[in-house]
């Protein structure tokens, strides 16, 4: 088994750190825009605001919109989409400041269905994903072009490939 190279990504700051599963809604901690406006944030980041232009249901993001996540007043990551109940769901594309981007599917703040994360590298990856993780079918393009096509299981490639064509390397 090889271990898939890309990074799981959350509708968070801190979307680097590992995300076990879908976080319960006891165990987030939920962040408001200027107007009061929640939205869910599993890992809080000291000094981070957002704004949501978005409509608000019940006091949470909820529809198509835009949410900007700031720390210390400057721009960081941006997602456009759909948010219900304060969670990322459906379709959206979530950019972040260093330069990565997913577009697909979401359920619960993580992807979930069919998406395409580009790498600030170059590489990527295209296909099914799980909570937050590729799962499924998939195709994983690394910087220099190569190609893998296959399997995921939680995030681990599932197949024989020669040593240089580990998604790993780039």
């Amino acid at each position: 088994m090889i271990r898939f190279g890309i990074p799981r990504i959350a509708l968070v700051l801190s979307l680097l750190i590992p995300v076990a599963g879908i976080c319960a809604d006891d165990d987030v901690s939920w962040i408001a825009d200027k107007s009061g406006c929640k939205v869910a944030n599993p890992f809080p980041q000291p000094g981070e605001s957002i704004t949501w232009n978005g409509q608000c249901k019940n006091g949470t993001a909820d529809g198509e919109g835009v949410l900007q996540w700031y720390v210390k007043g400057k721009a960081v990551d941006k997602y456009e989409g759909t948010l219900k109940e304060g969670w990322a769901e459906g379709k959206g594309t979530l950019t972040r400041a260093e330069g990565g981007r997913y577009a697909g599917d979401w359920k619960h703040s993580l992807q979930d269905g069919d998406g395409r994360y580009d790498a600030p590298d170059g590489s990527t990856y295209e296909g099914q994903w799980k909570e937050g993780q590729p799962h499924g079918h998939g195709q994983y393009r690394t910087p220099d072009g190569r190609t893998v096509v296959g399997e995921w299981v939680d995030g681990v490639f599932e197949g024989d490939m020669d040593s240089d064509d580990d998604p790993n390397k780039t």
